[in-house]
């Protein structure tokens, strides 16, 4: 076996409880596989093995989407939050120098989300915050919150205060709109196309309605080579600088700029050589470990700088990681 070039910090990269459910039909694993379940739950045997066979030094790792956002009920997503992050906790002390974690957080109350926050933070000592895209509400989970609004201004006070980055990670979309767009075309239902849909869509309203502005050391990460946003700067600024919404002010820098200094992208599950400064990522086990890593391995188009600062060093100064040994 070639020895991999570079070590690797993945970063989104997904686990589930033992006691939930892991069948997981909206999904198709890679390669057809027919042990997702297994492979979420594995956390130290084959996940670690095809670390270390692939020169991943570190993985951070977050509940497997829906998680908590999929919950109707406050209280049952709250539960399940503080459940996922207690056993993850556990989990990472049988091997913290391998694995670290992004918190799971109910979205259904912005002061009550910034608590599991502090805590998930600053008690169980987890690196960030992952939150799959809106939080469903409603009795026919029709409903569903999106944090851009005034009344979430608490909770990103908080996550700049912890001064932790926060992933927005996609979902599977509400029953009436999947019918509405994807009825008789369900190849596009999730990580073909309409997971980033879903993403860029609440990406852009946080930015849209000034939460940059108001946090402007706020970090926010997202997936997937940046969910189709990068290909649409030139596009969105330009017509941004015409469009007025009178009394609502516009944000103060271009979406270009914000990108710059407040928004990290990952190649999770997008294996085509970056042409932006990105974080290395996998999706495991939605992809293979082996994919993503000879895939990056293999990239001549790069300087060695550059690959080192996708590689690792982009996490290492995000997360605030010590370096690792290369």
């Amino acid at each position: 076996m070639t020895t991999p070039k570079i070590a690797k910090i993945a970063i989104e990269e997904a686990f589930n409880l033992p006691d939930v459910d892991n069948s997981n039909n909206n999904f198709t694993a890679p390669n057809g596989a027919k042990d997702l379940g297994a492979q979420l739950v594995d956390i130290h045997e084959q996940r670690l093995q095809g670390m270390d066979e692939n020169g991943i030094s570190y993985m951070i790792l977050s509940l497997t989407a829906p998680g908590p956002q999929a919950e109707t009920n406050p209280e049952t997503a709250q539960a399940l939050a503080e459940r996922a992050n207690n056993y993850l906790a556990g989990e990472i002390r049988k091997n913290p120098a391998r694995f670290g974690g992004f918190a799971a957080l109910s979205m259904h109350d912005p002061k009550s989300a910034a608590l599991e926050a502090r805590r998930a933070i600053k008690e169980l000592g987890f690196h960030g915050l992952l939150v799959n895209d809106f939080q469903s509400t409603g009795a026919d989970g029709e409903g569903a919150i999106f944090y851009d609004q005034p009344e979430w201004d608490i909770f990103w006070e908080e996550v700049q205060a912890l001064d932790v980055p926060f992933y927005i990670h996609p979902r599977l979309t509400t029953p009436a709109v999947t019918k509405l767009f994807l009825d008789g075309r369900p190849w596009l239902r999730g990580a073909t196309y309409f997971f980033s849909v879903g993403v860029s869509l609440h990406i852009l309203g946080i930015y849209v309605n000034g939460i940059f502005d108001r946090f402007p050391k706020l970090q926010v990460v997202i997936g997937h080579m940046g969910e189709n946003l990068p290909y649409q700067l030139w596009r969105f600024d330009h017509r941004m600088s015409y469009y007025v919404h009178e009394p609502l002010p516009k944000a103060k820098r271009t979406l270009r700029e914000t990108m710059k200094s407040n928004i990290s992208i990952t190649t999770s599950g997008h294996y085509g050589t970056p042409s932006l400064l990105v974080l290395f990522s996998i999706d495991y086990p939605y992809e293979t470990i082996d994919e993503g890593a000879k895939w990056f391995d293999s990239i001549t188009e790069l300087s060695e700088d550059q690959k080192k600062q996708i590689a690792f060093g982009n996490a290492e100064k995000l997360l605030k990681l010590s370096p690792f040994p290369k």
